[in-house]
């Protein structure tokens, strides 16, 4: 098929369906890896919401957070109406960060699955995005590009990768390089899972555990103790547990290593100012203050070392304080796109 029509044809098909925020895929072929190595016939998951106005110019791009989902944003309420990304302004496209099990992962990589699969960058991630924007979808600019958590890393990434590519960045709840107790943190899940794997465990086992450890800093103790009693423990870390038969511990790996790997920054001084020089997109920069599983400090820095503007969300919740705190910070956002 001649490549400008087919994108003709996605564009429509996507303008059709957009309000549904239905499941597509784009096949971007081989991708050469920051590491060295190319991941093979590489698959990226997206889905799209609201939509398209006539000259294309209201884009919100969101990727994934830590091992979540397109489907999931729209689930647990970052698309929509009034939200976050807000379907009323604007056309979101979620795309599906490598690794997540969606798009080219471990657990679907063909003749790279599980412990083939090569190692994966942030870089690697927001790469594979770019083409399917402008490769698939024919996009050479958009409006917004937004993400929370790993989608904040992302979005770090995205500022300095594809300056141009869109006018304003907005990194909620990540952070361009990790602190000691972020990588603390990370190691012990990715040494939790290295012993668990050696020892035969099942996969389902191996991120029922992990998902435990997760629950230690995705709240504030204070938080935790106030809306989890005793009594309800049992079945709260039960119904917390987020490891079904499909899981696979090899794709947590996979992205949780490119966080371990996190430095926008470089390694000098110089590379440093490299990354801040390079930035030219609009930039807000939100953390949350309370927040145990991502260190909001480096993030902060950025912020002060850009002239950029930080909204310090403020919330006992930890690192779901931006759910917790949801309308209050989907109004900054809304009053800085203004």
């Amino acid at each position: 098929m001649n490549t400008r029509f087919g994108v003709v044809l996605a564009l429509v098909f996507l303008f059709s369906t957009a309000v549904r925020g239905e499941q597509h895929f784009a096949d971007i072929g081989d991708l050469q890896l920051t590491s060295g190595e190319v991941l093979s016939n590489v698959r990226v998951g997206y889905a799209t919401f609201g939509n398209l106005n006539a000259d294309r110019s209201n884009v919100l791009v969101i990727p994934t957070w830590f091992t979540g989902t397109a489907e999931q944003l729209h689930e647990f309420k970052v698309i929509g109406s009034g939200s976050l990304a807000d379907t009323d302004s604007y056309f979101v496209i979620a795309i599906d960060a490598l690794g997540n099990g969606v798009s080219t992962s471990p657990s679907n990589a063909g003749g790279q699955r599980d412990a083939g699969f090569p190692l994966i960058s942030i870089v690697d991630m927001v790469n594979s995005q770019h083409r399917l924007l402008t490769e698939h979808l024919g996009l050479e600019h958009v409006k917004v590009v937004m993400g929370i958590s790993m989608g904040g890393m992302q979005t770090f990434q995205w500022m300095s990768s594809y300056p141009d590519f869109m006018e304003y960045a907005i990194p909620i709840d990540g952070s361009p390089a990790m602190t000691s107790y972020d990588l603390l943190q990370w190691q012990t899940h990715k040494d939790v899972i290295t012993v668990m794997q050696k020892g035969g465990h099942s996969h389902a086992d191996i991120l029922t555990l992990v998902s435990r450890l997760s629950l230690l800093t995705l709240w504030t103790p204070d938080y935790f103790v106030e809306n989890v009693a005793v009594q309800d423990l049992g079945k709260f870390v039960a119904e917390s547990n987020s490891a079904g038969e499909d899981s696979n511990s090899f794709n947590y790996i996979a992205q949780l290593q490119a966080m371990i790997d996190q430095n926008v920054f470089g390694e000098t001084e110089q590379s440093r100012s490299a990354y801040l020089e390079s930035i030219v997109a609009e930039v807000l920069v939100i953390g949350t203050t309370s927040d145990h599983m991502v260190n909001p400090n480096p993030g902060k820095l950025l912020a002060s070392e850009l002239g950029a503007a930080y909204f310090a969300n403020e919330s006992n919740c930890g690192h779901i304080g931006t759910s917790c705190e949801v309308e209050a910070v989907a109004e900054r956002i809304r009053k800085f796109l203004e």
